[in-house]
């Protein structure tokens, strides 16, 4: 995810880029529908986390029950957070804490964590800040989950005050979603059961290798001549939207697809792609619109080709990004990123910020491995 980024207007929510208008009938564009996907791969039904806001803190789970909570800023706030707070929690009888004060800037020497008025820990920093794991984190979440104030603390300095308000529901929330309510080791909802009774994780979904050429062959893919990039525009139904502005970017997805990355709506921090898969014969290339097993986060009506916001294809990876961002610093959005099969994008991670309040890390909501 992005970095803090200095400067700011408060905001409460994530605006959604304008919807899309539903596919033409591709058979007039001398165009090809894409194919089926295979079964087992792009036809897995997808089950996606969800996010919670409870006051100044907002959290998410993802598929296989990994659970975080990241601190907000108060409503009104006159300054970005400093260092962020972000609580994590593995899925399954044995999921891990682990506790991460993220620095804005480049952090240097020792802190202290001060609860209450109370000097309750003392780390040394690495410059991105510090992570905290095993017995260590869990003493101090349980901690700050019935504490009133919390400081960051640097030679008598106070770097940032993070609000508590709301993290008792938060850790609540992420105790009942993991199934560790009342059992010894939750983080608040605490009692007498056996930590062993939480829920399982459910297990990794298998990924494809990537299938990209590399980036040796990035410069290899041939330019669309104009007609095949008119029968690509009117497919992606952008006719008029585009401007010269951005370009139309191609990546070579494998031997026989190529990735077309199709620029639409731009605005003053998203760039919205229509994308597209083209196979054939260059200069008689078809095409279709991407297949993807969870669209996008900020794509518009069901039958509306998906929208693939401020798009980054990684050729090592085979990789393509979204990151919708909700305003323009970054600190609220949608965020995925998908895994090319050979036949359609599978997602490999996802993750969502409903509200815009300084964060510039986001809850998980799925995670295939």
């Amino acid at each position: 995810m992005a970095r803090f980024i200095s400067g700011f207007a408060l905001a409460t929510s994530v605006v959604p880029l304008a919807a899309r208008a539903p596919l033409p009938d591709p058979v007039a564009l001398s165009v090809q529908t894409p194919p089926p996907p295979s079964a087992g791969k792009a036809s897995v039904s997808l089950v996606m986390g969800r996010t919670e806001t409870f006051e100044d803190w907002a959290v998410g789970c993802d598929n296989r029950l990994t659970c975080s909570a990241v601190a907000l800023l108060p409503e009104g706030a006159a300054r970005p957070y400093a260092i962020l707070l972000i609580i994590t929690r593995a899925g399954g009888p044995d999921g891990a804490v682990t506790l991460q004060l993220i620095a804005a800037d480049p952090l240097e020497g020792k802190i202290e964590l001060v609860v209450d008025k109370v000097r309750k820990a003392e780390l040394k920093t690495l410059p991105d800040g510090v992570t905290l794991t095993g017995a260590e984190a869990v003493r101090i979440v349980q901690l700050l989950g019935s504490s009133f104030a919390f400081e960051i603390v640097q030679r008598k300095q106070v770097l940032v005050q993070p609000s508590l308000n709301g993290l008792p529901a938060a850790l609540r929330f992420m105790d009942q979603q993991q199934g560790r309510v009342g059992a010894r080791d939750a983080l608040i909802a605490t009692g007498n059961g056996n930590p062993a009774t939480a829920r399982v994780a459910p297990a990794a979904l298998a990924l494809p290798a990537p299938t990209s050429p590399g980036p040796a062959a990035e410069n290899a893919v041939p330019a669309l001549n104009p007609g095949e990039e008119s029968a690509a525009r009117r497919l992606a139904v952008c006719e008029g939207a585009t401007t010269s502005t951005y370009p139309l970017e191609m990546h070579a997805l494998d031997a026989a697809h190529s990735l077309v990355l199709l620029p639409c709506d731009a605005g003053a921090y998203n760039v919205s792609f229509v994308p597209l898969v083209a196979s054939g014969t260059p200069g008689a290339r078809s095409f279709a619109v991407a297949r993807f097993d969870a669209m996008p986060g900020f794509s518009g009506e069901p039958g509306a080709p998906p929208l693939v916001v401020n798009a980054r294809w990684n050729p090592r990876l085979g990789m393509l990004s979204s990151f919708a961002k909700g305003r323009g610093l970054g600190d609220c959005g949608t965020a995925e990123s998908y895994r090319w099969d050979g036949e359609g994008f599978r997602l490999e991670e996802a993750r969502a910020m409903p509200v815009c309040r300084g964060a510039w890390e986001w809850p998980r909501i799925y995670a295939a491995r």
